[in-house]
This record gives structure tokens, C-alpha cells and sequence, in this order.
């Protein structure tokens, strides 16, 4: 066994290459990487065959890997030496393959040059597809993450006042997050003021909030491998007429969006209903990024909820709902929730309220 949870990801990764009729797979992505044996690094091979799994570190990290991982074959990979190729001699692997999606063009003509002997056969994204769905594990981590990032929200709140700039903000939250047991932001935090609001992903600034500003702050903490993501707009005393209504529209699109994330609706008509309403409402040239997408050891990963996507949602997978309207040269909102998908109504994991939030 690899572990108690991580087992079971790995003989699915082994049913498919016993379906797919070759004798075993690597994978160079690190997030797929950490999601099957629990290590992660700044490189690393893994080989996954019919009845093994090896992993192929460099010298920083044998130690490493060998106290966070189980019953995982560690490899180091030496200089002048290609361990890839002796693993495959070894398994006697002539079909092997690979994950194309994480895989560069340089690594795979190095591969195709180096492994002789071999057939290189691309692999659809299937560590994506298994880790779409969420386990019990995975759920409370996502929700420690959520945790850290609302705490630290809350603790500088009271910065966010006409005077504060942008970067100040984001930097204030960042160490926040890393304050509250985050490893640290699971992303790089937006903050966005008055004009710059209509910027989706505007990065932080020197600009100085003003009253009657909006401020889109958009982050997540990373803690234990698992990410939040969340977004809240803040009000920055009377706002213009024109971004209440655009408030309003995105509150109401928000809501929506939780009332329509069921199991078994498709992803596409997800994003319809959202995009529908904000269409409705006139808004529609406006709101131009998709409504969601999944959040996990990534936060940005599979489903991604958008006008041209494929599937259907599933209990325990974890997306967000986002919809934004963004003003050019005038300012934007975006309000995002993170939801669990159940049997019944979605589960909505963000806590921090997303009514008219005036400061």
C-alpha cells in the first residue's frame, strides 16, 4: 500500500494502463505527482506500472521523499545516468505512456531520443479526471484552507479604508494567511480599486483607495497541499448608483449560480443560468471569464465551468461560483463562494458574507 487514501488512486491509474493495453505510465506533473504519492518537489518522475510505483527524485530530495511517501520504490537520478530508461528495462515497459497535458516538447523529444526500444503512447488527463472528485481527506483539508484565508480576512479588515493601497492590502492579507497556519496564498492575491476593478485580474498597485471605491480582493491559502479561493468586493463608503445595481446583478447572479450547482446538471448549463441572467440583466458584454471552476490541490483544476465545457457535475467535487462584471475605466465586482457538490442543494464551504459590504 501507498497509503490508507492514496491506494486507491494508485490502482485506478493501474486498471487504466491494464485497459489501455500498455505496460505502464510517467508522469512529470507535480500536482498529480503529490496527489498519488504525497511528495512533492521542485522536479520529480514518476513511474507507474501493473504492479509498482518508483519515483525519481535527485539527491536534494531522497530524504524527503522517503518520509513522505510508502511503499513507493525511490530512485535517484544521477548524472550520465538515465534512471527513466533503467526503470523501463527493468519492468520490461515497451508501451509506455505519458501524460501529454504536463509533459514539455523538450521532455518528450528527449524521451523519444533516449528510450529506445519504447513507444510513447499519449495518456488523456486521468489523474485529473480521479482527483475531480473529492474524498473525505481532501474535503477537510480544502476546508482548513478556507479557515486560514477567513481568518486572515478578518484580521485586516479594518485596513481596508480610503488611504490603503493596493499592494499594502494584498500584502497585509498575505501575511495573514501565513499567520493562521497557511504554508502561505495558493495564489497571487488581487487586489483591485475604483477604475482598476474592471482589470479581472489586476495585480496589486501603489493606487490609494478612495471613498466610493469598490475593491475587489480575490484570494486563497494553501495549507496542507489543498487550496481556497474566494472573493469578496468591498464597498468603500456610498458607492456610485451605477455599481449598486452591478452589485445587486452579480449578488443575484451568485446566488443562482449555488442554487443551480446540483449533481447531475451539466457543467455547461451551469454557466448558461449565471451567464443567462447577467445577459439579461445587460450586463452580458461584461462578464466575459467562466462562473467557476474546481479547487483542490490546485485552484484551478477540473470541472472548469464555462461556455464550452464538457460533463456534468458529481457529489463531492469542490468548485467555486464566480461571476463578475467589470467597468471599463469606471470599476467591477466579482462575489465567489467555493461549494461542495451533494446529493441535494450544493453545501456552500466560504463564509465570508457577500451582501453590500460597506467599510
Amino acid at each position: 500500500m501507498v497509503t490508507a487514501t492514496r491506494q486507491p488512486r494508485i490502482e485506478r491509474i493501474q486498471e487504466l494502463i491494464e485497459e489501455t493495453g500498455i505496460d505502464g505510465c510517467v508522469l512529470k506533473g507535480m500536482d498529480n505527482i503529490f496527489y498519488l504519492t504525497g511528495f512533492r518537489g521542485s522536479e520529480g518522475t514518476l513511474l507507474v506500472t501493473r504492479g509498482d510505483v518508483i519515483l525519481i527524485v535527485d539527491f536534494r530530495y531522497i530524504t524527503h521523499a522517503k518520509e513522505v511517501t510508502r511503499d513507493i520504490s525511490i530512485v535517484e537520478l544521477k548524472q550520465k545516468q538515465d534512471a527513466l530508461y533503467d526503470m523501463c528495462k527493468k519492468y520490461g515497459i515497451s508501451q509506455l505512456g505519458f501524460d501529454g497535458a504536463h509533459v514539455p516538447y523538450n521532455t518528450y523529444r528527449s524521451w523519444a531520443d533516449n528510450l529506445p526500444g519504447i513507444n510513447l503512447v499519449p495518456m488523456s488527463n486521468a489523474v485529473e479526471e480521479i482527483r475531480k472528485i473529492k474524498e473525505p481527506g481532501e474535503i477537510a483539508a480544502v476546508m482548513k484552507a478556507i479557515a486560514a484565508a477567513t481568518q486572515a480576512f478578518t484580521d485586516i479588515m479594518g485596513l481596508i479604508r480610503p488611504g490603503s493601497t493596493e499592494r499594502n492590502i494584498a500584502d497585509e492579507l498575505d501575511h495573514a494567511m501565513r499567520g493562521r497556519g497557511a504554508q502561505g496564498p495558493s495564489f497571487p492575491t488581487i487586489v483591485a480599486s475604483g477604475p482598476r476593478g474592471a482589470l479581472p485580474h489586476a495585480e496589486p498597485s501603489d493606487r490609494k483607495f478612495e471613498a466610493g471605491d469598490t475593491v475587489i480582493i480575490d484570494f486563497g491559502a494553501l495549507v496542507d497541499g489543498y487550496c481556497s479561493d474566494e472573493t469578496v468586493t468591498v464597498c468603500l463608503g456610498d458607492i456610485p448608483d451605477k455599481m449598486k445595481e452591478v452589485y445587486s446583478i452579480v449578488d443575484d447572479a451568485r446566488k443562482l449560480g449555488i442554487d443551480n450547482a446540483l449533481s447531475g446538471k451539466t457543467v455547461k448549463q451551469l454557466d448558461d443560468i449565471v451567464r443567462g441572467y447577467i445577459e439579461e440583466r445587460g450586463y452580458g458584454d461584461f462578464f466575459r471569464h467562466g462562473v467557476g471552476h474546481g479547487v483542490g490541490i490546485a485552484v484551478h483544476e477540473a470541472p472548469g465551468i464555462n461556455s464550452v465545457a464538457t460533463g456534468i457535475l458529481e457529489e463531492n467535487m469542490i468548485v467555486t461560483i464566480e461571476p463578475g462584471i467589470y467597468l471599463p475605466n469606471i470599476g467591477g465586482v466579482r462575489l465567489e463562494d467555493m461549494v461542495l457538490i451533494t446529493a441535494g442543494k450544493a453545501r456552500v464551504l466560504t463564509g465570508i458574507r457577500k451582501d453590500m459590504m460597506n467599510l
